[in-house]
């Protein structure tokens, strides 16, 4: 079941890659032209001066994130947050809470409708989901083997991570 579940969560990663990587490259390629959309949307000069400051690095860190084993948990996460806000915006949008909005989007989902773009942003959604749950059982499976090999409860394990980190930052 282990080695299923692995095989899984790497085609979501797969997945989720191929999503975030053209995404990302494409935001950085094309700065101005992101620029200028995030800049057409209907909120304030000020979020979208925070927003196009803060969504390239937050893709970038998405992708870095769940190429590395050790931080594919988080990566799922923040991929899960991501989505579940651009899919909340389309949503909105979609129930006419705007006249006119334009779509900031690059690459493929450019040519989408808004429709599509909400069903296409859900389906990462789920996929983000879905890879959070299985990496996460995946891991509570593996720390409690690696605990009860070690003789820990899983309260000492923590305890233990926890010093660790504070004598490192010491």
């Amino acid at each position: 079941m282990k080695k299923k579940t692995t095989h899984i969560i790497t085609l979501i990663s797969i997945a989720l890659l191929l999503l975030w990587v053209p995404v990302s490259l494409d935001k950085l390629l094309h700065f101005h032209a992101f620029k200028a959309g995030i800049l057409r949307q209907p909120f304030s000069n000020t979020m979208g001066q925070v927003l196009i400051f803060l969504l390239l690095p937050l893709e970038i860190l998405v992708v870095g994130l769940i190429v590395s084993s050790r931080f594919r948990l988080v990566g799922f996460g923040l991929s899960s947050l991501m989505m579940a806000a651009f899919t909340a915006y389309i949503g909105i949008a979609l129930l006419g809470a705007w006249e006119k909005l334009p779509c900031g989007c690059g690459s493929v989902i450019s040519g989408m409708s808004w429709t599509q773009h909400f069903w296409f942003n859900l389906f990462f959604l789920a996929l983000s989901i879905w890879g959070y749950y299985l990496q996460r059982g995946l891991h509570r499976s593996s720390g409690s083997r690696q605990a009860a090999v070690e003789g820990l409860s899983a309260k000492r394990q923590h305890t233990n991570i926890f010093t660790n980190i504070l004598n490192f930052i010491r």
